[in-house]
C-alpha cells in the first residue's frame, strides 16, 4: 500500500482496516488499532498480528462468522457497495455501542478492496462482569469441567437466557435474573440481528 492509503487509514477515526475480495486483511490504521487491542488486552490483535490473515478467523462462532461473510459478499456485489450496522463490543468494565461501515473500494490495477470502519459510538463505565474476559473463564472452565454455557450474540452481545427458552436479554439483565458470573460463552446471532443483517 502507498504512503497515501496508509496516512488515509491512520487518519480515519476509529478502527479501520482494508481486505482483499476474500476478507485477509491487507492494512490497518495503526495508531488507533494497536491503542484499541493493548487497552483490551489483546496483543494477539495488534496489527502486526493481524495484517494477513483472514478478518473472519477473529470471529468467534461460526454463526457470527457466517453473517460477516455474507455481509462482506453483499458490498462486494451489490451496486451500493456499502452496508453499516451498530453493534456491542463490550469489554469486562465497559460497555461500547459502535458502528461498523463497510465500503467497497477500488485498490491499485482496480483490485476490489473492502474498507471497514468501526467507531465507538459510546462507552459506558460499568461494574466488572466475567463474560466479557473469555481468557479468565478458559482458565477457570479447564479447572471446573461443569461450567454452564451461555450463548451471547456477536452483533448486541445479548445472551439467550433463559437456557433454550428462546428469549435473548441484555448482559445487565442476565445477571439481574440469576445469571452466573463464571459460565463458558459461545457467539450466535439472535433472531433481531438475524433479521436486521
Amino acid at each position: 500500500m502507498s504512503g497515501v492509503e496508509r496516512a488515509f487509514l491512520n487518519a480515519l477515526d476509529g478502527l479501520a482496516y482494508v481486505t482483499d475480495g476474500e476478507g485477509v486483511v491487507l492494512r490497518v490504521g495503526e495508531p488507533r488499532w494497536d491503542e484499541f487491542a493493548t487497552a483490551a488486552a489483546a496483543e494477539r490483535a495488534l496489527a502486526s498480528a493481524v495484517v494477513g490473515r483472514s478478518v473472519f478467523d477473529a470471529m468467534a462462532g461460526e454463526e457470527v462468522r457466517d453473517a460477516y461473510r455474507r455481509i462482506h459478499r453483499r458490498v462486494l456485489d451489490e451496486p451500493s457497495g456499502h452496508f453499516g450496522f451498530e453493534y456491542r463490543c463490550d469489554a469486562p468494565e465497559v460497555g461500547r455501542r459502535m458502528r461498523m461501515s463497510i465500503s467497497r473500494v477500488s485498490g491499485p490495477g482496480r483490485r476490489v478492496r473492502l474498507l471497514y470502519q468501526s467507531q465507538v459510538l459510546s462507552a459506558v463505565s460499568r461494574p466488572w462482569m466475567s463474560l466479557f474476559e473469555p481468557q479468565r473463564i478458559v482458565e477457570w472452565a479447564r479447572a471446573e469441567a461443569a461450567v454452564p454455557l451461555v450463548r451471547m450474540c456477536g452483533f448486541c452481545q445479548r445472551l439467550a437466557w433463559p437456557p433454550d427458552e428462546g428469549g435473548w436479554v441484555s448482559s445487565e439483565s442476565y445477571y439481574r435474573l440469576g445469571g452466573p458470573a463464571d459460565v463458558r460463552v459461545s457467539h450466535g446471532v439472535c433472531p433481531t440481528c438475524t433479521h436486521k443483517i
